[in-house]
């Protein structure tokens, strides 16, 4: 990765592939507001274009006296579905937030995805804009490969969990069930980054209710996490349940 693509901050958030407006208001040089104000406009722009019934063909049919009726309802449902996609909520490519300033203010932003980046970058002209929006938009393909590689890891770990919680009511000697799958869980947390679920939701900025395999883990550290899932199946089976030995085991 270039010093470029590393400027250009793009990241999985709510399993989408995200930019934020203060990072693309730093990366082409200009003042947040300004991008803000931009948003803005798309908003107010875009509004007023999905409630436009003459964008409608459902409502506004393509000049019927110039074509035949046959013509006319293949154009229908062939646009209806296209503007259907396009009347998709401002929200779902412009999410709104916050961040904190250096002197503790909380200032509006926005976090945008491929689809609201490329409409609000789309005025900004020059050679220098240009490496800036190729930049990002390699950053994206990256980020949407790694969600796509997270999404079938997790789609697989589905049925690793399901091993994993058969085993531990076959084997578990105690009188909590609960205590040991959540304990055996923050084991593998551990041993695959470092930390419990909380240190490691805290430091990568998610909310407390978030999953950590589902929204916390690379695809390298959930490929990790599934092998120590598989050892610890297999630990348990033969005997080995004491947390201590498997931390010591599941750590080599």
């Amino acid at each position: 990765m270039n010093e470029l693509e590393q400027l250009t901050e793009v990241m999985i958030k709510d399993r989408k592939a995200i930019t934020s407006s203060l990072n693309v208001a730093q990366v082409f040089h200009k003042q947040h507001t300004h991008v803000l104000r931009k948003i803005d406009q798309i908003k107010k722009d875009w509004d007023k274009a999905i409630n436009d019934k003459t964008l409608d063909p459902k409502s506004s049919p393509v000049n019927q006296t110039a074509l035949p009726l046959k013509m006319d309802a293949v154009l229908t449902n062939t646009l209806s579905p296209k503007m259907d996609a396009v009347k998709k909520r401002f929200k779902d490519h412009f999410k709104e937030t916050t961040y904190i300033t250096k002197d503790g203010r909380q200032v509006r932003s926005y976090d945008l995805d491929r689809f609201g980046f490329t409409m609000l970058v789309t005025g900004f002209n020059g050679k220098e804009a240009m490496k800036f929006k190729l930049a990002y938009f390699s950053r994206f393909d990256e980020m949407e490969q790694e969600l796509i590689k997270r999404n079938t890891l997790y789609d697989i770990e589905k049925d690793l969990r399901r091993q994993l919680t058969d085993c531990l009511k076959e084997h578990y000697q105690g009188d909590n069930l609960s205590d040991e799958i959540r304990s055996m869980t923050q084991l593998l947390y551990m041993v695959t980054a470092g930390n419990n679920a909380s240190k490691l939701k805290r430091d990568r900025g998610l909310d407390r209710k978030a999953s950590v395999f589902a929204e916390a883990l690379t695809s390298a550290e959930r490929s990790k996490y599934m092998a120590k899932e598989s050892q610890l199946i297999a630990l348990y089976q033969a005997g080995v349940t004491d947390y201590h030995e498997l931390k010591e085991k599941l750590g080599d």
